[in-house]
């Protein structure tokens, strides 16, 4: 894993603000002032899990919330007040984590509540390649070795009915992900997948689910009726276009921070 901190010095700090990014993404893309941490005396832990920006390993949520536990509570930051920010799979990881320990309040953009329902939308809405792209090697052509197995077998989603995937355990380094065994990085996500259902759902955590305005990745029905059978607010950003809310974080954080942290 790969731990990046800032803001409140831990002398000085009163709470602690756990950053989780998508599966894919990467915790320093959120972009948060030391100045505005400082004065709301909150310690800033962006967390890459294994397979995220320059951590290596294979993502697994369970094993990454493990390794985030061990960490926060090898300094003593499981003694403060707890905030999270999760983004899509990284949501669904601290919704899980909150079941152990004490979160105050989630914030959650585009949270994968099932992940493998994630995986059927995306072939149903004729979005799958956006998300095969994130796993090729680059620099290779689409006609060659392993690009053209990863893009043919992610093509259907017979994969996920048979969960025959073997023949993709390469390694694979880009942009976005690096991972030791792509089949096994699969498996640990889709074969047979997470649901966060409603047992997970604390009442001494608060919950804010954020939606963007158009989401191919995650059906926004589902978030907003599972936001609504368990009384969490739900809020849409008219200004985030997608899933990944591309220009829109800073939008995100002005509400994040209306809410009192």
């Amino acid at each position: 894993m790969e731990i990046i901190e800032s803001g409140a010095s831990p002398s000085e700090m009163r709470g602690v603000l756990v950053l989780w990014p998508s599966t894919g993404g990467n915790a320093r893309s959120f972009r948060i002032r030391d100045s505005e941490l400082v004065a709301m005396g909150l310690r800033l832990i962006r967390f890459n899990p294994p397979s995220h920006g320059n951590s290596h390993g294979i993502y697994d949520p369970k094993t990454s919330i493990q390794l985030l536990d061990g960490y926060l509570k090898r300094n003593g930051y499981l003694n403060k007040e707890l905030y999270g920010i999760g983004h899509s799979g990284g949501g669904a990881a601290l919704m899980m984590y909150a079941n152990q320990i004490p979160f105050r309040h989630l914030f959650l953009l585009s949270p994968i509540l099932d992940s493998v329902l994630s995986l059927r939308f995306l072939y149903e809405s004729g979005s799958i390649e956006e998300f095969s792209r994130l796993l090729l090697q680059p620099g290779i052509p689409d006609e060659e070795t392993p690009n053209k197995q990863i893009l043919e077998t992610l093509s259907t989603s017979q994969w996920l009915e048979d969960g025959k995937i073997q023949h993709l355990n390469v390694s694979i380094q880009n942009s976005r992900i690096q991972v030791r065994d792509l089949s096994q990085f699969l498996k640990n996500l889709f074969v047979p997948g997470f649901v966060v259902d409603g047992s997970l759902i604390q009442k001494r955590t608060q919950y804010t689910i954020f939606l963007p305005k158009v989401d191919q990745w995650f059906p926004k029905e589902y978030s907003s009726d599972f936001a609504n059978s368990h009384g969490l607010s739900c809020i849409e950003i008219p200004e985030a276009p997608d899933h990944f809310f591309s220009s829109s974080w800073l939008t995100v954080w002005k509400q994040i921070k209306s809410f009192g942290l």
